[in-house]
């Protein structure tokens, strides 16, 4: 096996263990089993908790920002409309790998909020990105200006990963979130129709 090829079968273990039982579960000892390798290679490849957690976040980002960009890349008469429900349905956790993903991302902001040295870099670096993104197709409706498209981007990330927390935890049914979100499009939609 090649040395990329080990280093990403241990982030891929980083990431299950992340999206299984959350962020006190990632110990080095944890990785090399959940891996099958030995300890002494998850710290040649690693150095540290704290470093395996920084390069499985910018591995996860950039696939994340990939995965959002394919989702919502429509074009034409109400694209970006369509974009943001598009963002929706693939932030709301309402499967097992939408729920696994989730919990990777909370992990891993906790790690940014709480050890800003660890991964503040690499999690805001996707947060911008993936605004950018978004705001950049909100905006090439010509009814919205890049200011509100900013802000538009914003508001639509703030709304879905605060459902889909509330979502994990057992707070609003998966029925209710949709529901949340429906009345949302359609807002945004009856407000750029005006």
């Amino acid at each position: 096996m090649s040395e990329s090829q080990r280093r990403e079968q241990i982030l891929d273990a980083v990431e299950r263990l992340l999206g299984r039982e959350g962020l006190h579960a990632v110990t080095m000892r944890a990785v090399a089993a959940e891996a099958g390798v030995s300890l002494r290679l998850v710290q040649y490849y690693g150095e540290s908790k704290e470093r395996l957690l920084t390069a499985a976040l910018e591995r996860l980002a950039d696939r994340s920002l990939q995965r959002w960009r394919a989702r919502t890349a429509v074009r034409g008469e109400g694209a970006a409309v369509a974009a943001v429900r598009a963002f929706f349905d693939e932030a709301l956790p309402t499967d097992e790998d939408g729920r696994a993903f989730h919990r990777v991302g909370v992990c891993l902001e906790l790690l940014a909020i709480t050890r800003p040295d660890t991964a503040t870099t690499a999690y805001r670096d996707h947060l911008r990105a993936l605004a950018d993104h978004l705001a950049g197709i909100i905006g090439a409706d010509e009814r919205v200006d890049a200011a509100r498209a900013g802000r538009i981007a914003t508001e639509v990330m703030a709304l879905a990963h605060g459902l889909g927390s509330l979502l994990m935890a057992g707070g609003v049914t998966q029925e209710h979130a949709e529901g949340v979100v429906g009345d949302y499009v359609a807002g945004l939609q009856a407000r750029w129709s005006e």
